[in-house]
């Protein structure tokens, strides 16, 4: 029986954040290929050029930039689920309605412990 793996994109600026979902996600999900993208412009390149099944957005990043790829991700084929990274100013991204379109919100402060390995489950086995 021949299982199908998922494919994450943890698109954040920060390499060590990048580095240690990244980790987490391979502890939780053994089926999955975690790749990253550090810039908008990258996070919609590797869109364009490999299938994804999660994206984990942090939404630090200029607001018109997150939602061209938001915008990206919801006209790609296959259904791609979006998972809203927040800092601290988490009111920020409701606001701006982009937890709306998110299948996740996790603020960044608590993607750690239970509540980030329930997050991965649920959008990596989802579907």
């Amino acid at each position: 029986m021949l299982l199908n793996r998922k494919k994450v994109m943890i698109v954040d600026p920060s390499p060590i954040f990048c580095r240690e979902l990244k980790a987490a996600i391979q502890t939780h999900e053994t089926l999955v290929d975690v790749t990253g993208a550090d810039t908008i412009d990258g996070a919609e390149d590797a869109l364009r050029n490999q299938q994804v099944d999660v994206v984990f957005l942090d939404i630090g990043f200029p607001q018109e930039q997150v939602v061209r790829l938001i915008d990206a991700i919801d006209g790609a084929a296959g259904g791609i689920r979006l998972v809203v990274l927040a800092g601290r100013d988490s009111a920020a991204a409701q606001a701006a309605g982009l937890r709306d379109r998110a299948d996740g919100f996790l603020p960044k402060e608590q993607a750690v412990g239970l509540r980030l390995a329930d997050m991965i489950h649920e959008m990596v086995r989802r579907g």
